[in-house]
């Protein structure tokens, strides 16, 4: 009697939960009924038969059943296939199913489940997570349910992104696209790789940072050839190619919570500069040499030449580091971006002694 009680509690209770369920898809999109797609009105047995199923959902064969084994997916996002391969829709075609494409990854044993949920459109999309709200760009994403600082284990660590040292969203005070969108496309992104990330849903091709230079174009020194303002391409000897932009940003900035412009280090006294432009043997950049000017002294700002604490190059009416000294540091002389005009990246380049005579007045 006892057992009996068993079965029949965990009968109704299962009853319940497929009710639920049914309930959720009624009228919406994934009932093949409501939409004309079947004669069945049980919206259930589209998808999942009783007996003689494939898979452990006791799928139905109802679709298309080859694609269950031969989908672009795994076992999950095969499922999805059946439908979403154009026997009964074409939503994801382009994109989603799209294997020339790349998208977003998922944890071991999951697929479009990590995302969306069949039995409930609650939040649009048959999405089964919700947007969060960002304070910093006042915008709402998906991507934060995730990717923040608790994130769960496996997705990527954006770690302190929401306490304000991320890449900025905002651009002449207009929010960009809801943030994480403004740069990437869960489902159909470019087929792009970096040396770092072999999968960065990015919308565009960023090679040669030439997707940064879409919302930066006054860093690329050449557009035509994708030359980024820093460095100039030197000639040999020297010749160090290019450096992308993430030679010295991270946009993400994981672990900083103070490093200014994003830089992948802080930039107090042109601290960051020489961690390439190091006095002699680096590989990574010229050499400055061992006996470098600038001297270190303190003096006052003269023209087109800031000391330390008064670096602006992107005209903010604020210092580009504001720990800085008031010495003269390399950014007195060199702007990496905005300010340096000619090959060397100087300020003042109408002739060898102008930039000298910038500061050494004769009185």
């Amino acid at each position: 009697m006892k057992k009996f009680l068993v079965f029949w509690l965990g009968a109704i209770l299962l009853l319940g939960i497929t009710q639920n369920a049914a309930a959720s898809i009624l009228n919406s999109k994934h009932d093949m009924y409501f939409s004309d797609k079947g004669d069945d009105p049980n919206v259930c047995s589209y998808c999942h038969i009783p007996h003689n199923a494939v898979g452990d959902k006791i799928w139905s064969d109802w679709a298309n059943e080859a694609e269950l084994e031969n989908g672009p997916s795994s076992e999950i996002g095969n499922m999805c296939y059946t439908c979403h391969d154009g026997t009964v829709t074409s939503i994801g075609q382009t994109t989603v199913f799209n294997t020339a494409l790349q998208q977003h990854k998922v944890e071991e044993g999951s697929d479009c489940n990590i995302c969306h949920t069949v039995h409930d459109n609650t939040n649009g999309k048959f999405l089964g997570i919700v947007k969060t709200q960002s304070p910093e760009t006042e915008s709402a994403t998906y991507c934060q349910t995730c990717h923040d600082a608790t994130m769960y284990e496996g997705a990527e660590h954006l770690g302190d992104h929401l306490a304000g040292s991320e890449h900025p969203y905002k651009d002449t005070g207009a929010v960009l696209d809801e943030s994480c969108n403004s740069c990437h496309q869960m489902h159909g992104a470019v087929n792009y790789t970096t040396e770092k990330l072999t999968n960065p849903i990015l919308k565009e091709d960023n090679t040669d940072t030439a997707f940064c230079a879409s919302c930066h174009p006054n860093f690329v020194q050449d557009a035509g050839e994708n030359v980024n303002k820093h460095p100039a391409i030197l000639a040999s000897p020297g010749s160090w190619g290019r450096v992308d932009c993430f030679s010295c940003h991270d946009t993400h900035q994981p672990d900083a919570t103070d490093h200014p412009a994003i830089l992948l280090d802080q930039n107090i006294n042109s601290a960051f500069c020489v961690t390439c432009h190091e006095a002699s043997g680096n590989s990574k950049a010229p050499s400055v040499g061992d006996h470098t000017h600038p001297t270190g002294e303190e003096f006052t700002t003269i023209k087109l030449t800031p000391s330390a604490d008064d670096i602006d190059d992107n005209d903010d009416s604020l210092p580009d580091y504001a720990n800085n000294s008031q010495e003269i540091v390399c950014e007195s002389c060199h702007s990496p971006h905005l300010k340096g005009v000619s090959a060397p990246l100087v300020r003042i380049t109408k002739d060898a002694g102008q930039l000298c005579s910038n500061c050494h007045i004769d009185k």
